[in-house]
């Protein structure tokens, strides 16, 4: 199968090398509406993306399970429904964990340790997103909070990425990834990804814990991305999407466009948009959430929706 994964790969190359694949990447704390942003850019640009098919049950053979897709009728319009970042159906659109596991582990902190490619799996990597790219003809976008620690490495294999830095005020998103966890069992669960100092943050009550992951997974997704690649991503806050969801989808076309990622409105027509919640949290724990926010507005300010001018950073050139 690994033979046939190379042969189908030389089929489908186009003469595009790796460094040159359109690949965009969103960038997010968890609980920040990637999903849905992940979604609407593939109804709106009818982007390429990884399937649950080809996670779930190819990704050892992405690039044989991606040919084997194109044999099946899959939908253009991928529906906007999730669960916890899971989306339904074999052609729905997947995080792609099992496959961002193969090439960069999943130890944690994820931070330092599954940061950057695992030793002989670029060629796989660079393989698997040329082929990907070759077979659908379309950029392809791609979605996984891990990431988030992977800018300069994925900048390295893929220079010609974009990054699109999702955002959300950090009261809310802490507010929802502390329901999640009780959905989970206890508000001790953590999710997703671990920053560098997560044992410390572990330490702190759990209303704690929820906002301080996500100020991590920000300031170190500001500082990497205006450091490593300035000219290549663009800033969206998820209240601004929810409001005004056809202009944000028309500013994201526009700059992708201008920096050379061929991207194309569908006619797709872009639903009114809701703010997600998510399961069931005590009152108390809103209000404690809100409170240690303030008490640290010096700090937390710059994450806080409509605490400053929030006209989006465009992609500096």
């Amino acid at each position: 199968m690994s033979r046939l994964d190379t042969l189908l790969a030389g089929r489908f190359r186009r003469d595009t090398d790796s460094e040159r694949v359109p690949l965009i990447f969103i960038l997010a704390s968890p609980r920040t509406g990637s999903t849905l942003v992940y979604q609407l850019l593939i109804n709106a640009f009818g982007l390429g993306y990884v399937s649950n098919f080809v996670n779930d049950y190819c990704w050892r053979f992405p690039i044989l399970g991606a040919a084997a897709s194109r044999l099946f009728a899959r939908p253009r319009v991928v529906t906007l429904q999730s669960d916890h970042g899971k989306t339904k159906g074999w052609w729905g659109p997947s995080e792609g964990s099992a496959l961002f596991r193969r090439w960069f582990g999943g130890e944690h902190p994820s931070q330092t340790k599954s940061c950057k490619v695992l030793p002989g799996q670029e060629p796989h990597l660079r393989r698997t997103m040329t082929s990907l790219y070759a077979m659908s003809g379309r950029p392809i976008v791609l979605k996984n909070a891990w990431n988030c620690f992977r800018v300069e490495e994925l900048h390295r294999v893929f220079p010609g990425s974009r990054f699109i830095w999702l955002r959300r005020d950090i009261s809310a998103s802490a507010t929802s990834d502390l329901r999640a966890r009780h959905r989970r069992g206890s508000p001790l669960i953590w999710n997703s990804a671990t920053p560098a100092n997560y044992e410390a943050i572990r330490q702190r009550p759990y209303w704690e814990q929820v906002v301080e992951q996500q100020y991590e997974y920000n300031a170190v997704l500001e500082r990497d991305l205006t450091r490593v690649c300035p000219g290549q991503f663009l800033e969206l806050w998820y209240e601004r999407l929810c409001e005004q969801p056809t202009s944000e989808l028309e500013r994201i076309g526009g700059v992708l466009s201008s920096r050379a990622v061929p991207v194309r409105r569908t006619a797709w027509e872009v639903p009114s948009l809701g703010h997600s919640v998510s399961g069931q949290a005590r009152n108390d724990d809103e209000a404690k959430i809100r409170d240690y926010v303030n008490r640290n507005l010096s700090r937390l300010s710059p994450h806080v929706y409509g605490s400053r001018k929030t006209s989006p950073l465009q992609l500096q050139a």
